[in-house]
């Protein structure tokens, strides 16, 4: 079954079928090959972890940001039934990494093993380690999942493959793996946070984006107030934030001291 016949097997439209299948062997694979992240079309892509991996990717480039967004999300959703679709040849549950699972489960468990990319490693595994500690520890993302209703909390963006778990306070062991000290992330989005350009005023609960960062796409979501799971008890904690954002003025500050 290939990709047309098998979103028509799961009743998406006409419309939706054309838009999604033309996506994929047209703009996101000259996206993708522009940006160096593939040599082949997207269409002959078969192994999920290398699909996984150039989502990940590409989703982060300005043009896919940008173009996405104007095609609201789109883009996004062909990618995501493209992975569905590539997910459902190896007959295994979503995000399984086909024949890699039980390599990646045995490092979605390991908390915190360094990166070592002079190790004894085979180049998979090493891009697989990438991908499973960006989005963070399986039990960690999947409460937060739960919690955000599978939505960024500050884009609402829903596409699952690009949402990550992200620490408000730094990662220090397994006690800070508490919902409370957690949010879910896009992955551009975990990125600034992760610099410092992007935090939560705990004050207001609205989001500041640093002067540093000039692109339009992520200028409009200063001030935007972030979106809170449901449940009281599972939103971020106020001395997580108010750490976070103490954190960040203060390298902003001695940065400004040490230009001065």
């Amino acid at each position: 079954m290939d990709f047309v016949e098998w979103m028509r097997s799961i009743d998406l439209s006409e419309k939706s079928v054309n838009n999604y299948a033309n996506a994929i062997k047209g703009s996101l694979t000259n996206w993708a090959m522009r940006y160096g992240l593939t040599k082949k079309p997207i269409s002959d892509i078969s192994d999920v972890d290398e699909l996984t991996v150039l989502i990940e990717r590409l989703s982060r480039t300005t043009e896919f940001i940008n173009r996405n967004g104007r095609g609201k999300g789109m883009y996004a959703a062909a990618l995501s039934n493209y992975q569905k679709y590539v997910q459902s040849q190896y007959h295994g549950k979503p995000n399984d990494y086909g024949p890699y699972r039980k390599q990646v489960e045995k490092l979605e468990a390991e908390p915190g093993v360094p990166f070592d990319p002079a190790g004894l490693e085979d180049a998979r595994t090493r891009v697989l380690r990438v991908v499973v500690q960006r989005r963070g520890q399986r039990k960690f993302r999947g409460e937060l999942l739960q919690a955000y209703g599978g939505r960024c909390a500050i884009t609402g963006c829903p596409v699952i493959p690009l949402l990550e778990a992200a620490h408000i306070t730094p990662y220090l062991g397994p006690d800070t793996n508490t919902i409370k000290n957690g949010i879910l992330l896009r992955a551009d989005i975990h990125t600034l946070w992760d610099l410092g350009l992007l935090a939560v005023d705990p004050g207001t609960g609205e989001v500041w984006v640093s002067p540093d960062v000039d692109d339009p796409t992520y200028r409009v979501l200063s001030g935007q107030p972030l979106k809170h799971p449901a449940h009281t008890a599972q939103h971020p904690a106020l001395s997580a934030l108010q750490q976070q954002w103490d954190l960040v003025h203060k390298k902003r500050d001695e940065a400004a001291l040490g230009m001065s």
